[in-house]
């Protein structure tokens, strides 16, 4: 029974052409896709830097506005002690999905609307990612046509690496990281140096930390945005536009479970300019 107020993204696939089951306490390579969830032919160490991003994702560009509309106001990365980020703004841009599969766009348009005060519109990232080539998946679009069947299957959503591919069209850089090269300690640093962070979750354990809906818990389907972590309170903050309301607020336990299930993967901004 899904949980009320959440589109909830469909479970990731295997990787193709491997017999690799993904679920927690299993050491594989992730299937790096959400919100519908296709497959990646390769692996995140073929397809995008494994280092961290303080080394590989270049300021240059960060925070280039895509029209002539005004930068947001400079703001103060941490908002107070033991708070890294900004909660607040990114509230701001908050919107949810009207789509099953869309969860990696949206996720995108947030962190373009915080760094330029120009947010596209669910339509826009659509559009986009329907006519951007896959960096992952050669011969594809990221985005499937409107009408194709893998919106109602399995085979939908964005992969991972693609999220980079989007976020640099706005003239944003970032890089992919997971594993041993991730960490709540490295996402705090991340945030109180301004940077942008999306997560790879199980949309369950977000969103019924309680365990009583019947979707599956153990593999990571959806994309969210972390806005803050309030060390204080143990609460992690969010842009999930899957939720019915901005600034989700979840334990930081939940998350860190929710977050295992895709091997602790996010993709980080570079710092702003």
């Amino acid at each position: 029974m899904p949980v009320t107020g959440r589109w909830h993204a469909r479970a990731p696939m295997a990787l193709r052409g491997a017999a690799l089951v993904v679920c927690l306490g299993i050491a594989t390579v992730p299937a790096l896709t959400a919100c519908g969830s296709g497959t990646s032919t390769t692996s995140p160490s073929t397809t995008s830097t494994a280092s961290s991003p303080a080394t590989t994702a270049s300021p240059t560009a960060e925070g280039a506005s895509t029209s002539g509309s005004p930068a947001p106001a400079a703001v103060t990365p941490t908002t107070g002690p033991g708070v890294f980020g900004d909660p607040g703004l990114g509230a701001r841009f908050w919107r949810a999905q009207s789509k099953e599969d869309n969860c990696g766009l949206m996720a995108v348009s947030f962190i373009v609307g915080e760094r330029t005060g120009n947010q596209p519109t669910e339509q826009d990232m659509i559009t986009l990612a329907q006519n951007t080539p896959s960096g992952v998946n050669p011969g594809t679009m990221i985005y499937a046509p409107s009408n194709d069947p893998s919106h109602a299957g399995s085979n939908g959503g964005v992969s991972v690496e693609d999220l980079v591919v989007l976020l640099d069209h706005f003239g944003i850089k970032s890089a992919m990281t997971y594993g041993d090269q991730t960490s709540m300690q490295v996402l705090q640093q991340y945030l109180g140096d301004g940077r942008k962070v999306i997560a790879w979750v199980n949309s369950t354990i977000i969103g019924d930390p309680t365990g009583n809906a019947t979707d599956q818990r153990t593999k990571a389907d959806h994309f969210v945005e972390i806005t803050a972590i309030d060390t204080n309170k143990q609460i992690v903050h969010l842009n999930d536009s899957g939720a019915d309301h901005p600034d989700e607020q979840v334990p930081a336990a939940t998350f860190t479970s929710s977050w295992a299930t895709g091997q602790d993967t996010i993709v980080a901004t570079a710092p702003p300019a």
